[in-house]
């Protein structure tokens, strides 16, 4: 009977090891450089949350795209962005985000309401962006997180898709998700709502989605 408790403790132990090398493995962050491959047009195909109340406002989102691009004052990207709603009404607008390491911070003023996020970045499938959105209050705590997996098509394979589901679990986001269409907002840049202009107190993520 010892042995064989022995035999099993042991394998308890592999498994964890195991688990813990895979999460190393699966995620892994992007330094944000003037090289970063964040820059482009992003569709988002799926997202996940890590608190239920965050629920709510991603699946009130029927699309989503965000378009990054270099700013001519370094360390500062520019964030074009479209959620079209289940009701078929459009927003969008346009912000700046600092970024710093491996970090991003962005603030988004949409239909008059300001939101702050801090975004991360992690390596995953090629012509993707994978994506974790801080929601952050004006009192500097945080709101919840969200997890966006963005294709430059709207479209993923099934075994990216099942690396995105194990990637939610190394991070801790819950084991539910948002799929999103392709039914996207038209770009309208001339209309968008201007940049909110970034501060050092007021900072915070690219993700329009996460409000």
């Amino acid at each position: 009977m010892a042995a064989q408790l022995v035999v099993a403790l042991l394998a308890l132990t592999s498994l964890g090891a195991a688990s813990e090398l895979d999460c190393k493995e699966l995620v892994k962050p992007l330094v944000l450089d003037s090289h970063s491959p964040i820059y482009g047009k992003w569709v988002l195909h799926v997202g996940s949350w890590d608190q239920h109340g965050l629920r709510s406002d991603l699946v009130s989102v029927k699309s989503s795209w965000v378009e990054m691009s270099p700013s001519s004052d370094s360390g500062v990207i520019t964030i074009h962005w479209a959620d079209r709603l289940y009701e078929d009404k459009c927003l969008q607008g346009v912000a700046n985000a600092t970024i710093s390491g491996m970090t991003s911070h962005a603030k988004f003023n949409i239909n008059g309401h300001t939101s702050y996020h801090d975004g991360k970045y992690y390596e995953t499938c090629s012509d993707c962006l994978l994506s974790e959105d801080t929601t952050v209050l004006p009192d500097g705590k945080s709101k919840g997180r969200y997890l966006f997996l963005f294709t430059r098509t709207g479209t993923l394979e099934p075994s990216e898709l099942e690396t995105f589901k194990k990637q939610a679990e190394c991070l801790k986001f819950l084991p539910e998700f948002h799929f999103l269409g392709t039914d996207l907002c038209p770009e309208d840049k001339e209309t968008a709502t201007p940049a909110a202009e970034n501060t050092e107190n007021n900072q915070t993520d690219v993700q329009p989605t996460a409000k």
